[in-house]
């Protein structure tokens, strides 16, 4: 691809690691998934199934990387904005491996699961196959990952770090050699520069996403890779920055929840200040959290 060409662009302080604009809703700058050209070559993430596996096998194409040398498909966590495409880009490339957390791979094998999981996507969002139609994962080609687990990369390994917060079945994984790490939801979202809270329903708990993004900082890494969208070269800042914003937000949902328990509503009243992509799934995400947990707060998110 060109310079011109957003679809690829290379990860700073890599040589061989890039993201690919996987196209949310046919909209530029909304899902990301990277690609390592390592000598055992990693897809992270695979995106929604209706357009990320296209722009996928053509990023491919202009890496010059044959499909059957595809050695990994990673996907964090198994929300089919980030799962979607699996099954297809298994497809396209015969001998890799699928990892993903060992609470959420059945989901991707199973078709009664992945059945249910089509379901409350389209349940939540309110529409038909909002991201596609998702194929199956072969389960003889899944690998079930756990914390400290690692994934080959022919020159160096990827460390898997279970990452519950946003989702129990989310895994982050950091590469130590180029001090880059690829966060999944766990640190938010970076849309134009700007971070923004991830805490979409069903599974959102404050307290094991603010112990998620501390345990993320004590890694130390240089490169954060977000899904949603950008890439940040300040990544204690924003690692930071997002521990201190969890609770904040949650905060601020609950004191608009005296008013009204309507997510659209709520998320219209704060688009100005938290953005606007999916915010009112962020807020049901917090009120389904309040409502479980009694809007009680442990003193280790303080």
């Amino acid at each position: 691809m060109t310079e011109r060409d957003p679809d690829l662009e290379r990860v700073p302080g890599t040589e061989d690691g890039y993201r690919i604009d996987g196209r949310l809703f046919g909209q530029p700058g909304r899902v990301a998934v990277y690609v390592l050209d390592t000598p055992k070559p990693a897809v992270i993430d695979t995106g929604t199934a209706d357009t990320t596996p296209d722009v996928v096998r053509a990023a491919l194409e202009e890496l010059d990387i044959a499909r059957d040398e595809v050695a990994h498909l990673i996907p964090t966590h198994v929300h089919l904005d980030h799962a979607g495409g699996a099954g297809e880009l298994a497809r396209a490339c015969p001998n890799a491996t699928v990892h993903c957390h060992e609470r959420g791979i059945d989901f991707l094998t199973d078709p009664e699961l992945l059945e249910k999981l089509k379901r409350s996507v389209e349940r939540a969002l309110g529409m038909e196959a909002p991201y596609g139609d998702p194929d199956l994962v072969p389960a003889e080609r899944a690998r079930a990952i756990r914390d400290g687990d690692t994934i080959d990369l022919g020159d160096r390994t990827l460390e898997a770090i279970d990452a519950p917060g946003h989702a129990p079945h989310q895994a982050c994984f950091f590469d130590g050699t180029t001090d880059t790490m690829f966060v999944a939801d766990a640190a938010g979202m970076l849309l134009e520069g700007d971070l923004s809270p991830a805490t979409q329903p069903p599974n959102f708990d404050l307290e094991d996403a603010v112990s998620t993004v501390r345990r993320l900082q004590t890694f130390d890494p240089e490169t954060l890779c977000y899904p949603h969208f950008g890439v940040a070269t300040d990544a204690t800042a924003r690692l930071e920055t997002y521990e201190a914003m969890l609770p904040e937000w949650v905060e601020t949902v609950a004191a608009a929840a005296e008013t009204t328990d309507d997510p659209l509503e709520i998320a219209n009243d704060l688009r100005e200040e938290w953005g606007s992509m999916g915010l009112e799934g962020d807020v049901a995400g917090v009120l389904q959290y309040l409502e479980e947990t009694g809007d009680t707060r442990r003193s280790d998110t303080e």
